[in-house]
């Protein structure tokens, strides 16, 4: 087992208001903070309009664990948000990571993508 990383990108529908989207994700973020394995999670936009979500992970197995309890509990909270051909998902193996003073398991953690 190593430290798995996950990039999910995509972008929301033009029909849904972002503030809306924020606030159904803060249910996803409540959710994932529960997950066995689950170290951290960013969520950023680019100006463009496109999102990461970037998720640390303890393992790969805890990752796909994660991802298959979502879709029964969560998708159907997420979904009406996300242009579905937009989105794609990326699994990796960590191979750096580098801590500068940050406890990410106590912090909330804000990354930024900048394209």
């Amino acid at each position: 087992m190593s430290d798995t990383i996950v990039i999910k990108q995509f972008r929301l529908r033009k029909d849904k208001p972002k503030t809306e989207w924020l606030k159904a994700d803060e249910q996803t973020d409540a959710w994932i903070n529960q997950q066995p394995g689950f170290i951290f999670r960013c969520l950023s936009e680019t100006a463009e309009g496109e999102w990461f979500a970037v998720e640390y992970w303890s393992s790969i197995e805890a990752a796909k664990a994660a991802e298959e309890n979502f879709r029964e509990r969560l998708e159907g909270l997420i979904v009406p948000f996300i242009e579905m051909n937009s989105f794609t998902a990326r699994h990796s193996k960590a191979q750096v990571m580098r801590q500068s003073g940050l406890a990410y398991l106590e912090q909330n953690v804000i990354c930024l993508i900048d394209s």
